[in-house]
């Protein structure tokens, strides 16, 4: 009966740690301290000169998170805070 409850209250935890990771690229972009991080707007640049409009950037855990658009689609856009290198795209 204990192997059930813990099977149930590991599935809460899961679905109730689901929406913080809302937003944030999971996998993370660097272990380097924030000290050696590029400028916000260097991912932004990077950003623009992909071809995207951006319409908000923030740090998202590891991460430089862009929310942009291109083609009339929407997307979140990860960098490496280091490296300005994009990482992750998601399509919203």
């Amino acid at each position: 009966m204990s192997y059930l409850k813990s099977i149930v209250v590991g599935s809460l935890i899961a679905v109730a740690a689901t929406p913080a990771l809302a937003g944030s690229y999971a996998a993370g972009c660097t272990s380097e301290p924030q000290a050696k991080w590029l400028k916000i707007e260097d991912a932004q640049a990077k950003a623009s000169s992909l071809g995207y409009a951006i319409s908000k950037t923030k740090v998202s855990g590891s991460c430089y998170e862009v929310y942009a658009t291109k083609d009339a689609r929407k997307f979140e856009l990860f960098f490496n805070p280091v490296t300005a290198e994009l990482v992750h795209t998601r399509a919203k």
